[in-house]
């Protein structure tokens, strides 16, 4: 435990004060009969105005190192709180999403950008963990268990999640999480940057829907166009063969309702395909 300056300048004194008076007597006592008896008398008196002048400069001296001290002490502060306001400055401007929670998981503090993202604000989630307002309906489970036990395990890892506004609107951030630890080495919680990512999320969406569609039309085309077409096909041989006119307008009508039957899943290929690309058109131009 570190002493105060005056209270630690003032226990040096009387320490030195009582070891002066202590032994200066006694080796005092040892020249006695060394010194003339006026000699004697005079240093027996002048000691004391020697202790005082040597303790003075002492105490002096004293002072100078500790108001150095305190004055290099006022500045490393003054630097290190310039140095957190600039910080503090620059995580507020940035337009990442910041959330630092405490060993609890509980919420701490969170930047403007998560304000401005989700409206939420401070006042109304500190102290709560982030599951109790930024999840939703469609949020992972799964994802939510890992981040818990990935936090607990202490661990830097990254993740995407589905969150939601305070207004119910669904969005996508991709999360980096970091754990914080104090001068000591003890976890004291986790600051999460999270980057906006939902317009990377919807068109990873309308490429699946894309190629859900692409594989209805490929199997529209390898197997429902390929029946009535070997149908007609066949019917085509037959009736090469065939020697009996009625037999061949027979095969007609067969061929002729094989083909409306191909037709139709022309047009219900042809309509899926028209229908993807007005979707498009109108995804784009929002």
């Amino acid at each position: 435990m570190t002493i105060a300056g005056p209270l630690r300048i003032a226990i040096l004194y009387v320490a030195i004060a009582l070891i002066w008076i202590t032994l200066s007597d006694r080796i005092l006592f040892l020249f006695q009969d060394i010194f003339d008896p006026e000699i004697y008398s005079w240093i027996n008196s002048g000691k004391g105005f020697f202790f005082v002048i040597i303790t003075g400069f002492l105490l002096y001296k004293l002072i100078i190192i500790d108001e150095r001290r305190l004055i290099e002490i006022d500045d490393q502060q003054r630097r290190s709180d310039d140095e957190l306001k600039r910080l503090a400055n620059i995580v507020t401007r940035v337009n990442n999403m910041i959330i630092i929670t405490d060993e609890n998981n509980h919420i701490t503090w969170i930047n403007k950008a998560v304000e401005d993202r989700t409206g939420f604000h401070l006042h109304e989630i500190a102290g709560k963990s982030p599951s109790e307002f930024f999840i939703g309906p469609e949020t992972g489970m799964d994802v939510l268990g890992q981040i818990i036990q990935r936090k607990k395990a202490l661990e830097i890892f990254s993740m995407d999640i589905g969150c939601y506004t305070k207004s119910g609107d669904r969005f996508w951030v991709h999360g980096e999480f970091t754990p914080l630890f104090d001068d000591d080495y003890e976890h004291t919680g986790y600051i999460a940057v999270y980057n906006d990512i939902s317009w990377r999320k919807q068109k990873e969406d309308e490429i699946t829907r894309q190629n859900d569609k692409l594989k209805e039309v490929a199997w529209l085309s390898s197997h429902e166009i390929r029946r009535p077409l070997a149908n007609i096909m066949g019917l085509a041989n037959v009736m090469r063969v065939a020697s009996n006119m009625d037999e061949k307008v027979e095969i007609m009508e067969s061929i002729n309702l094989s083909a409306k039957e191909l037709d139709k899943i022309v047009h219900k290929i042809n309509s899926k395909i028209n229908e993807e690309i007005n979707s498009d058109l109108i995804t784009s131009s929002r």
